[in-house]
């Protein structure tokens, strides 16, 4: 009886453990901690204003910061307050939101100080700063508002802890900045507030790309 073509090849036999442990050994794709960042549940912040310019004005990020492996980045996390926060009800006058400060920065903890089994662990700094300008026809300032966060937490000193910290640390510190955001706007730029009553002009803003 020939039984050559039920019965699996013994080479197929022998790679197949090596098929499988490889599928194993491929990590699966990093997934953030909790929804996306947004902020369109909140109400938005109307502004007398005919449109409102998004701007970075961010450096490169350097090697220290670990928020450029993430997604958002602490940058795009700040642009993206800005777009859900801001709305323009004017019809003269506009103004910029710019992102000023958005990093994690990343430094090796002492040795010695045993936080994880033996492990001294890293240290996580995130930093944000976000700034909104009003802005005449011939770009002088009226009025302006800047808000800063600043949040740090120690996490053990690998790829998997650095990245789970980093994203649950840039939530914490944006939930901080988003707050202080609100009110230091509310403080500095009263005038430029419009009454939730006002009807919305025809929406106009503009966006800039981020940086490569």
């Amino acid at each position: 009886m020939n039984l050559g073509g039920n019965m699996p090849h013994r080479r197929t036999l022998l790679l197949l453990p090596l098929t499988l442990a490889a599928c194993a050994a491929t990590p699966p794709p990093p997934q953030a901690d909790g929804p996306p960042i947004a902020y369109t549940h909140l109400t938005q912040i109307r502004l007398d204003v005919s449109r409102i310019d998004i701007e970075d004005r961010m450096p490169v990020p350097g090697p220290a910061d670990t928020g450029r492996d993430l997604r958002p980045t602490p940058n795009e996390a700040v642009r993206i307050m800005g777009r859900d926060r801001l709305a323009a009800f004017g019809t003269t006058h506009h103004a910029r939101f710019s992102v000023t400060r958005a990093q994690i920065l990343r430094t090796r903890n002492a040795a010695g100080g045993g936080l994880f089994a033996g492990d001294p662990g890293e240290r996580l700094l995130c930093q944000l700063t976000a700034r909104v300008d009003i802005l005449d026809v011939d770009d002088r300032r009226l009025g302006f508002a800047e808000a800063s966060a600043e949040r740090s937490r120690n996490v053990e000193s690998t790829v998997a802890a650095r990245r789970a910290g980093a994203e649950a640390l840039l939530r914490q510190t944006m939930f901080d900045l988003n707050t202080e955001f609100e009110f230091q706007i509310r403080r500095a730029l009263r005038p430029y507030i419009v009454d939730g009553s006002a009807a919305p002009p025809a929406p106009v803003g503009r966006e800039e790309l981020p940086r490569a």
